[in-house]
């Protein structure tokens, strides 16, 4: 049976209620709601310590378990996850697994995921809707219990996610075919919900936060400085009657000074294609002089070259149709480029990976790659991992017509995998992802064979900062230097004799390089290699790290 796994801190059958953080007081609040069943982990180690919250069980389908007895791959992963019935498939993260959950029961809850099913279906790296529902607005509303007064004449800030929300609900829909799906007559609804013109998940995520913030402030607070904030809270309770399963929301009743404030936040949604978002002089690194740049560039000591890579070619014949690319529904026209690819980071992989090892194929796809090395060498355990729900499907389906028993399947963000692991491997993993990899790789002490892709992707993050490298920042090579670099390394074409593609893969070794001497500061050997033949892409450096 498939399971939704939800980690606590602490149970107290005596009082019927769980102790834990404000994320999985939602989740288990969206469990009581549908009428889901939940497994409670009691995981202490994992949750934070800091604004423990209580959620009333009495009326809650659970049972509890010990971290020790989760099974993988949900072991593998950051709570909450939902694992399905076969035992090698899970989905980590907030609102994947809450998603997944509701795709799983009664079809009558399917309406939560709004139009086309789409509701918060992409990641919070990529979308900035998802990461306000997943991170920051819980993380705003926590910093009310950060809260200590000392004098009731004090001002009160207003946590400014609450304010973003406000923002966000003042703006138009933006919907697909609004005017078609409102009515005949083309008219705007005269109550707008968070992100359609009825209820979705969004807004059964959100509520419970703003339930705390309207208990904490009072109702003339939000009425003052949250009127449009109020009016969706009432709108939300009357529609969907769900006053009652916020109540099993159990938290401490801060005192508050009377002077609030709210914080002053950019007028446009929460929405990153919002025309108002955008910014003129955010571009303004692509009017750089390049070569300067890139002179600077060498001037550091960097001593990386580019070699070759001496390929062994692979026999696809011999193998099953379904472990061939072209049993992964690639297009004719890219197939024989995609059979090169993958044929370099194979042979690769088999000269770095060893029986009885853990190798992770991060942003795999439809698992082109990792399917491969697990049917290749069965004396080991590959975890196929990426973001996209679609992706996933075509590789699940290809792992079950195989029936490989050596491999696992994680729809996850990368800040939710956690697994221990010997190799981990990614074949064009956009912009950022390539750095997320190579991170979770280091902090690992294990091997990894990378080639790297949408070197414009590139942006600071709350996890790594750029340029990668010590050597870099030590010699003050600036971020929005680096962006030019990674700007001009996308600038590549199938004609080498172009101008702009002979400076876009300088400017992509540069880039590569800067992350190959970021491993071989802590203690790396690497390659910096051209997958054979270089046409087979324009993204065709590759980069194999040894832990020395």
């Amino acid at each position: 049976m498939s399971s939704l796994f939800v980690n606590i801190i602490d149970l107290d059958k005596t009082n019927g209620h769980v102790i834990c953080s404000l994320q999985t007081s939602i989740v288990l609040f969206v469990c009581q709601y549908v009428k889901a069943p939940v497994i409670l982990v009691v995981s202490k180690n994992i949750e934070d310590e800091h604004n423990k919250f209580k959620f009333s069980i009495n009326d809650l389908c659970y049972t509890i378990i010990l971290e020790n007895d989760l099974p993988r791959p949900a072991a593998d992963c950051l709570l909450p996850v939902f694992q399905s019935d076969n035992g090698y498939y899970c989905t980590a993260g907030f609102c994947s697994s809450i998603r997944m959950l509701i795709k799983s029961i009664q079809k009558n809850w399917i309406w939560l995921l709004g139009f086309r099913q789409s509701c918060l279906s992409a990641c919070a790296e990529v979308s900035s809707w998802t990461k306000y529902c997943e991170v920051q607005l819980q993380a705003s509303i926590n910093t009310f219990f950060n809260y200590q007064m000392s004098d009731e004449n004090t001002t009160f800030l207003i946590p400014i996610q609450l304010a973003r929300f406000e923002c966000h609900l003042a703006q138009p829909l933006q919907i697909h075919n609004i005017n078609k799906r409102l009515n005949e007559k083309s008219l705007h609804p005269t109550q707008r919900f968070a992100d359609e013109d009825k209820p979705t998940l969004s807004d059964v995520l959100i509520l419970p936060n703003i339930y705390i913030a309207y208990e904490l402030l009072g109702e003339n607070a939000m009425n003052t400085f949250l009127p449009l904030t109020l009016k969706w809270y009432k709108a939300v309770l009357e529609r969907l009657n769900i006053s009652s399963y916020l109540e099993c929301i159990i938290f401490d009743r801060i005192k508050l000074p009377k002077n609030l404030i709210l914080p002053e936040v950019p007028f446009h949604s929460l929405y990153k294609c919002d025309v108002r978002r955008y910014n003129p002089r955010a571009k303004i690194y692509v009017k750089q002089n390049v070569q300067d740049i890139i002179h600077a560039f060498d001037t550091i000591n960097i001593n990386i070259n580019l070699s070759s890579n001496n390929l062994s070619p692979i026999d696809w014949e011999e193998l099953p149709h379904e472990v061939r690319p072209s049993g992964g529904d690639i297009p004719d026209k890219r197939l024989i480029r995609k059979t090169q690819q993958l044929e370099n980071l194979i042979h690769s992989t088999l000269n770095v990976v060893k029986n009885g090892d853990v190798v992770v194929d991060f942003c795999c796809g439809s698992g082109h790659l990792g399917i491969v090395i697990a049917y290749l060498v069965p004396n080991i355990t590959v975890i196929l991992v990426d973001n996209k729900e679609e992706s996933l499907r075509r590789a699940r389906e290809r792992v079950e017509k195989l029936d490989l028993k050596n491999i696992m399947i994680v729809h996850s963000n990368l800040d939710y995998f956690k697994a221990n692991f010997q190799v981990g491997l990614c074949l064009h993993g956009c912009g950022v992802a390539t750095d997320l990899v190579l991170e979770k790789c280091l902090r690992q002490n294990a091997a990894f064979v990378v080639c790297p892709c949408c070197y414009g992707g590139v942006q600071d993050n709350h996890i790594l900062k750029y340029p990668r490298s010590q050597a870099l920042r030590q010699a003050n090579f600036s971020f929005e230097d680096y962006l030019v670099l990674c700007h001009c390394a996308d600038q590549t074409h199938f004609d080498p004799n172009c101008t702009k593609t002979q400076q876009g893969y300088t400017c992509m070794a540069a880039v590569d390089k800067d992350r190959a001497t970021r491993a071989i500061e802590v203690g790396y050997n690497v390659t910096l290699s051209k997958l054979e033949p270089p046409t087979c892409t324009p993204k065709n450096n590759m980069l194999i790290g040894i832990p020395s």
